[in-house]
């Protein structure tokens, strides 16, 4: 595993969303409350942005038809629907970002 850097945490407030394209990954990096999550910018559904998602509880809802997905496994929350890429959230110094696969 190899840790990519993605911002510093003096920039992570409360509501932070970003959204990172770097080669094939696509992800969102969001702060709500304390938690910091990363997951993947689209929903699984039929590939609708969740750069305005509403997130609430740990939970990600896509805009286009309320799915939600768990931010700590990425299953849908209704058990139908395949699962949300979600990623491991690491600290390296004052820089986060995520563990991936080299």
């Amino acid at each position: 595993m190899r840790f990519l850097a993605l911002d510093k945490l003096i920039n992570l407030e409360d509501g932070y969303r970003r959204r990172f394209k770097i080669d094939s990954l696509d992800l969102i990096l969001a702060k709500e409350g304390v938690e910091i999550f990363a997951f993947g910018a689209v929903c699984p559904h039929q590939e609708q942005s969740l750069d305005d998602a509403l997130i609430e509880e740990d939970v990600v809802y896509c805009p286009r038809h309320n799915f939600g997905f768990s931010l700590r496994s990425g299953a849908h929350v209704e058990g139908f629907c395949s699962a949300l890429p979600v990623y491991v959230v690491h600290y390296e110094g004052n820089e986060v970002g995520v563990l991936i696969d080299r």
